[in-house]
């Protein structure tokens, strides 16, 4: 099948690789066709659904329709036939480039479409939702099979939990990190705090583990799983000795570690991280995403990396997201 990925904007480069991961994870083998900005085009085997609809960065997925200039050019007639047998649809235009009049775009294709298919144009209730996203001034145009949880995941920002820390990690952040882990059976979690990463696992249907050295971010991580009906296991434990915690290794780490600023940790860090992220290569099997408030030397620890990603905070802050092998 033939995909098309409408990206966030403010992370596109973590979203594109949500998406790829996230595909692999499955058996899908993707393959990228098209990428520019926020729009990235994929060759890959079929993917269900409620599978698509795992994506925190994607503002919304398309089976692929075909690529026309704007203003010009005709969708395949018989591409569109197999795609709307029958029913209502209607016909919205994404403006990534601003050059173009949307209203006018739509009323074109709809046009086409109406003249292959026969099918009927319904604004408010569309049996069928049909999207152009114009770029470089082609409109790529694909039927929506999955949109993005941004209202689920909204109300699950950290200020909505029972327990509630300054430093966990928006949710939409949290589960685009699980998605490029490619995790597909567990999550773990040596330094969980209020449970943000292990919420997203767990709703996703991943068995969460949790570690934390607080005594009340554990029951405060529990409390905060229990409310949104994630089933998962929180211990009291040091994320440098994962083995005294678990006594195993975990398929995935996901993990967003303390910066010393709202947590006390202090001079502490640098070896900290040195031991964590040594005993985190030790007992993951498949791979670790790992953010620091700086980046940092993972390859001499044994890692391979294979992606790096830098976020803005604010001006006394940065976050690192790697991604590694271990």
């Amino acid at each position: 099948m033939d995909l098309l990925f409408l990206l966030n904007g403010s992370y596109e480069g973590i979203a594109s690789a949500e998406a790829l991961e996230l595909l692999s994870s499955c058996g899908a083998r993707p393959s990228v066709t098209f990428a520019s900005g926020q729009l990235l085009a994929v060759s890959c085997a079929q993917v269900p659904a409620d599978t698509l609809s795992r994506l925190a960065l994607s503002h919304v997925v398309l089976s692929a329709l075909g690529s026309v200039e704007a203003g010009k050019g005709e969708l395949d007639p018989a591409r569109l036939k197999a795609a709307l047998p029958s029913g209502s649809f209607c016909v919205r235009v994404k403006k990534v480039d601003k050059d173009i009049n949307a209203m006018a775009e739509e009323r074109r294709l709809s046009d086409q479409i109406i003249t292959a298919t026969g099918a009927t144009v319904n604004l408010a209730t569309p049996d069928r939702h049909i999207i152009g996203i114009h770029v470089g001034g082609m409109v790529h145009t694909g039927l929506v099979v999955a949109g993005s949880p941004a209202r689920d995941l909204q109300a699950r920002k950290p200020q909505h939990r029972p327990f509630f820390h300054p430093s966990s990690l928006d949710p939409r952040l949290a589960r685009a990190l699980v998605n490029i882990s490619g995790a597909t059976s567990e999550v773990l979690d040596p330094f969980c705090g209020t449970g943000g990463i292990l919420i997203e696992a767990g709703l996703m249907g991943l068995a969460p583990y949790g570690i934390d050295i607080e005594e009340k971010m554990v029951e405060g991580c529990r409390r905060n799983l229990a409310h949104y009906g994630v089933v998962g296991t929180v211990v009291l434990g040091d994320a440098t000795d994962i083995g005294a915690a678990y006594g195993r290794s975990f398929e995935s780490v996901v993990t967003d570690v303390p910066y010393g600023k709202s947590t006390v940790i202090g001079g502490q860090r640098d070896s900290l991280y040195a031991s964590a992220f040594s005993e985190i290569r030790g007992h993951c099997r498949s791979r670790a995403v790992i953010v620091v408030p700086q980046s940092y030397d993972f390859v001499s620890l044994g890692f391979v990396e294979k992606y790096h990603f830098v976020i803005r905070v604010h001006k006394s802050l940065d976050r690192h997201i790697y991604v590694l092998v271990p």
